[in-house]
């Protein structure tokens, strides 16, 4: 079913943190035309970040599995004006991560990011807290870890079917508005179809090792109860509401919009006439096509974001209470409230819980406890592993010396480069992609 225009859902998926399902109920402001094509020019660069998400550190290491499996780690030669020191950086379980590997990538956001000269350099790693020797640690831990991964995912016998690929794809295809549209943003960003399905193949393949060795029992209803009265300021007073919408574009003339009002108000007038119910004039004159097939249901407000305008009505309604004409961006709204959710004191059982809240708590309960017993198994595994890590060469080319040099006033912008570009490994994200 198609999403609200007006809503942005912020359903919990098991494989979600607690973080990203708060991150989730973020606010949209709905856009109007001019703000549209400004948010168009930028999609490219969103695009490019929700797709290395979801393909995880992997996709931007790339090739890790098949190095891996060869016995050994070294990326292609590309060209460069540095020099390279050879060598062996660390071995995991009898396979080595060459020291030109390790360079390349240091190098790569060295070059990338136009620290040319080595005061520069020297000024990138102190605003970000880094040495040259943790900088590289940092690389290497990511693919010591992408590494300990692909043989877990081997001794587990984790399999990947290339219809779970098309699945995944036709969803990501679908969520950026088209396949062709998919693939031209793939293409700006250096991939092919085919090599972005290969590392998704290998990102998935890492969700099913998380699931297989990371599994948790279902909360029980005390737990719920527990994370409820913990948490009840956030569940507390919502409400569940059906929506009837008559839409209205940002250009639309003064007549269109009066004519579309008045629609709305007819509605209205049959609602409170008893001529319809509500649900019956949701089928008769809504055009929100992400509700209508569900007579107008939009779910719970606390579960979801609406536009501030929707919200406030909403939120002056009672249990079966029906608003008047309310006005967004999107056109003209008739709210009813089907269910408020309120509990003086606290939450004694799981009963006095809409199900639908029941659920989206379990889930976090669920995500909160799988995140856990992962870094557990993680961390756990990562001991019993061989690992040996080399002392840096002191000639590599990315070896500055930091003496004297201060932290800018201002570097947030640096530190968003480094945590984006460094294969900082921390068990969670080197094998857990969305």
């Amino acid at each position: 079913m198609a999403k609200n225009p007006f809503q942005k859902s912020a359903k919990v998926k098991r494989d979600q943190t607690a973080e990203q399902a708060q991150a989730a109920a973020k606010e949209v402001r709905p856009k109007t035309r001019g703000e549209r094509k400004r948010a168009a020019k930028e999609k490219l660069g969103k695009g490019a970040k929700y797709v290395l998400v979801a393909i995880g550190v992997l996709a931007m290491l790339l090739s890790v599995t098949a190095m891996a499996c060869s016995g050994i780690l070294n990326q292609a030669s590309n060209k460069s004006d540095y020099q390279l020191t050879g060598g062996v950086a660390a071995t995991v379980n009898g396979i080595n991560i060459k020291e030109d590997t390790i360079t390349k990538q240091v190098m790569s956001v060295r070059t990338s990011g136009g620290y040319d000269s080595d005061k520069k350099w020297a000024q990138y790693l102190v605003d970000n807290d880094k040495t040259p020797e943790s900088l590289r640690e940092g690389y290497i831990d990511g693919y010591v870890s992408q590494i300990l991964i692909q043989q877990a995912i081997k001794e587990n016998d984790v399999t990947v079917s290339q219809e779970d690929v098309d699945k995944k794809w036709n969803e990501m295809a679908e969520s950026y508005g088209g396949e062709d549209k998919l693939v031209s943003m793939l293409t700006q960003i250096g991939y092919t179809e085919d090599t972005y399905k290969s590392n998704l193949e290998s990102s998935l393949a890492q969700e099913k090792l998380k699931e297989e060795v990371s599994k948790v029992d279902d909360p029980t209803d005390e737990e719920l109860v527990s994370y409820l009265n913990e948490n009840l300021s956030t569940y507390n007073d919502a409400r569940r509401s059906e929506n009837l919408l008559v839409k209205v574009d940002s250009d639309a003339s003064d007549e269109d919009k009066a004519k579309a009002k008045a629609t709305v108000q007819e509605a209205l007038d049959k609602i409170n006439s008893g001529e319809l119910t509500f649900e019956q004039a949701v089928e008769k004159y809504s055009e929100d096509t992400g509700s209508k097939d569900d007579k107008g249901d939009v779910g719970w407000d606390k579960l979801t974001t609406f536009v501030e305008e929707y919200q406030t009505a909403l939120s002056a309604l009672e249990k079966d209470q029906v608003s008047g004409i309310v006005e967004t961006s999107y056109g003209y709204h008739l709210i009813k409230c089907t269910d408020v959710f309120h509990v003086d004191g606290e939450v004694t059982s799981a009963d006095q819980v809409p199900k639908k809240i029941r659920e989206y708590v379990s889930n976090i309960i669920t995500t909160q406890a799988q995140s856990e017993a992962y870094t557990t198994w993680y961390n756990d595994y990562k001991d019993a592993a061989d690992i040996k890590i080399n002392d840096m060469p002191s000639d590599v080319p990315y070896n500055v010396s930091l003496k004297g040099v201060e932290k800018s006033a201002s570097d947030s912008s640096s530190t968003s480069d480094s945590s984006a570009s460094e294969g900082d490994s921390s068990s969670d994200s080197s094998a857990d992609s969305k």
